[in-house]
């Protein structure tokens, strides 16, 4: 299980970081003594500035230990340039995203303190953080201080960007194109919910059967108008980036109200919807807009290719991460290839056969972000006699 989130704009970012001109493995004097002067402004005995890269985290400059260039899976940084300002942890042992971080956990370094900006480039790009950290806890630092560090890490940018990054346009319109492509189709998906409510309401006029069908197309209508709202918001075009705004999530209560808001939508392509075996009752924190984006997208495609059942499931994996199961009684055609699933733009195999038993529709890749932006996974499992979707979310996201 992946312990760090992931940008929504992933591509174009390591694009952007493998063009910046005066970013190489080689060190220089300028950047050792940015890390000096972090380290003496916080106290600590370990700097660096860290290069985040597709797989890994590597260093520009780090002073006061040896750090080798290391998996994603053992960096903080990876949340810092996830986040719109400094980053400050005052002890690493009791923040649940850390607790169990091989730099923190028994039998590593065990890391407490960390202070860090992210690295951003004059495209928008982050390509990396500049961070303090010592193995002692610290009292936050003043709002001053961590001034101060932003203002290092703005030197760090200056020193690296001694000329215009390469194909800065192409980069931007890549993030414009990734970002646009991707969200456009979710744009429609609610749409396709309010005219298929209205086409039933065409046909059933009894009072019972318009309430219902007229409180999903409101719904519905409402739904579009938040996302609407949350991508103008939370993202910035240029770069297609996309922000978290997290809040205390029930899943259970979540996940009821969703199901409901499709009823009619399932009752209308005669599929059943339920719910069973919700084995994670307690709130999570997460961006609701986005996960009803992703459990929308997901029931959406088994209502239209999936089986005749649905069912939503939630509960804790062998490693105590939170899991969202929507399964369907159907099963894929031959010729969908889930290993292209995971791709942006492909639609698990031809694009023309996308009407197809097993629910594999465009909404799927950018559910696949929206998970990783939270730091969890997104994956497929087929069988014989059914296809399950699971979103995985890390379990420092549930709420104690």
């Amino acid at each position: 299980m992946r312990t760090f989130p992931v940008p929504f704009n992933e591509e174009a970012r390591v694009a952007a970081v493998q063009n910046v001109p005066g970013l190489s493995r080689d060190n220089n004097a300028v950047f050792d003594m940015i890390c000096h002067a972090a380290a003496k402004l916080l106290d600590c005995p370990i700097a660096h500035i860290s290069v985040i890269e597709e797989e890994t985290q590597w260093y520009k400059s780090v002073i006061g230990m040896e750090l080798p260039e290391m998996p994603k899976n053992q960096s903080f940084c990876t949340h810092t340039i996830m986040s719109e300002g400094p980053m400050v942890i005052p002890d690493l042992s009791k923040d649940p995203k850390f607790v169990d971080h091989p730099m923190v956990a028994e039998g590593g370094p065990q890391a407490r303190f960390y202070a860090g900006v992210p690295l951003i480039l004059s495209s928008g790009y982050r390509f990396g953080s500049l961070c303090a950290l010592d193995l002692v806890p610290h009292e936050a630092p003043s709002e001053k201080v961590m001034s101060i560090l932003e203002d290092l890490g703005k030197a760090v940018v200056a020193a690296l960007e001694k000329a215009p990054a390469k194909d800065a346009a192409e980069l931007t319109d890549q993030g414009q194109n990734t970002f646009l492509t991707l969200v456009s189709h979710e744009l429609r998906t609610p749409l396709t919910i309010v005219q298929g409510g209205l086409r039933i309401l065409d046909f059933r006029l009894k009072e019972e059967a318009e309430k219902k069908l007229a409180a999903s197309s409101i719904k519905s209508s409402d739904h579009l108008a938040k996302l609407i709202d949350s991508i103008l918001k939370y993202s910035n075009l240029q770069t297609g980036e996309l922000q978290l705004n997290p809040s205390s999530v029930s899943l259970d209560e979540f996940l009821e109200s969703v199901l409901q808001e499709h009823e009619p939508t399932a009752l209308a392509s005669e599929k059943t919807l339920n719910i069973s075996g919700i084995g994670v009752v307690g709130p999570v924190l997460a961006d609701r807009e986005h996960l009803n984006i992703c459990v929308t997208s997901l029931l959406l495609n088994s209502i239209l290719h999936g089986g005749k059942t649905i069912t939503v499931k939630t509960n804790f994996c062998a490693d105590g991460h939170i899991e969202i199961l929507i399964e369907d009684d159907g099963n894929m055609d031959d010729h969908v290839d889930l290993a292209q699933l995971y791709k942006p733009f492909v639609v698990g195999g031809d694009v023309e056969k996308r009407g197809t038993q097993g629910g594999l529709g465009l909404g799927l890749p950018l559910t696949r972000k929206l998970v990783e932006l939270h730091g969890g996974e997104f994956e497929v499992r087929t069988s014989e006699t059914s296809t399950t979707a699971c979103i995985r979310l890390p379990k420092w996201r549930l709420v104690c």
